[in-house]
């Protein structure tokens, strides 16, 4: 059995140097990338396919759970969250079956995450590393997200109603560029901004015009965003969306976007 692909995401250049050597002491697991910020790691998860993911929460710029938020759903590993000791946040890790590891590392805590993550990679009918992490961040939320999506009314039409605690954004049509899914949330994409809502993909899919199209089994796109397509091996293609964002159609909906290549 070949090893399992880490990649390593930390704006700490001490920290992905122990990171690096505690991942090399264990066998089976093999460090293929390093990432100094959030925009690094994300770049990185759109080019390359990676196994398991030690990402540290706070980076400047782009955090380590923007990080999540904003990456494609079959393109997450399994994410070991690292952090500075919060007593919140590690309850919302534990709550939600989030591996997570603690500053400063403790080698025999890195080995324990990486064989849980191993074990979870093996596991039948895993899917992807993104349900568990996005919980966990609605959990870790100062403002309860809503449990539901109330259908827009006449007067809202053409917009999607997101609330947030006490406030409710009104989300134009034309402003969201694709949804990602992960378990019972969304993550709406827009203004380069990721809004985290609960409801499912066919609830969601209901409330959106037909400028949206499922891509993957867990994406939908507004095709109006679309900037270019790129067509891979095995029929996927790559969208292009503004921002430099990069969308993966799988093969079973790749006529959803057709249209666009003729």
């Amino acid at each position: 059995m070949s090893d399992l692909r880490v990649v390593l995401v930390d704006d700490e250049a001490l920290s992905l140097s122990l990171l690096r050597s505690l991942v090399d002491d264990e066998s089976g697991f093999n460090v293929v990338a390093e990432c100094r910020n959030g925009r690094e790691a994300i770049a990185a998860l759109q080019s390359d396919q990676f196994d398991i993911m030690l990402l540290d929460i706070q980076m400047p710029g782009v955090t380590g759970l923007e990080v999540v938020e904003m990456t494609q759903a079959d393109r997450l590993p399994a994410v070991i969250f690292a952090t500075a000791y919060d007593e919140h946040a590690c309850r919302a890790f534990d709550l939600h079956a989030v591996d997570y590891v603690l500053k400063p590392f403790d080698p025999k805590r890195i080995r324990l995450a990486l064989e849980r993550a191993r074990a979870r990679l093996a596991a039948e009918g895993w899917v992807s590393g993104k349900s568990s992490p996005i919980n966990a961040i609605a959990e870790l939320s100062e403002e309860r997200l809503s449990d539901v999506i109330e259908r827009p009314s006449a007067s809202e039409f053409g917009r999607l109603p997101i609330k947030d605690g006490g406030h409710t954004y009104l989300l134009s049509h034309d402003e969201i560029e694709w949804i990602d899914a992960a378990g019972d949330y969304m993550c709406v994409h827009a203004g380069g901004k990721v809004y985290i809502l609960r409801s499912t993909m066919k609830a969601l899919e209901s409330k959106l015009s037909s400028d949206f199209v499922r891509i993957h089994r867990s994406t939908i796109v507004n095709l109006r965003r679309v900037r270019a397509v790129d067509t891979l091996p095995k029929g996927e293609c790559l969208l292009h969306l503004d921002k430099e964002v990069t969308v993966r159609v799988s093969r079973n909906y790749r006529t959803a976007i057709q249209h666009l290549l003729s």
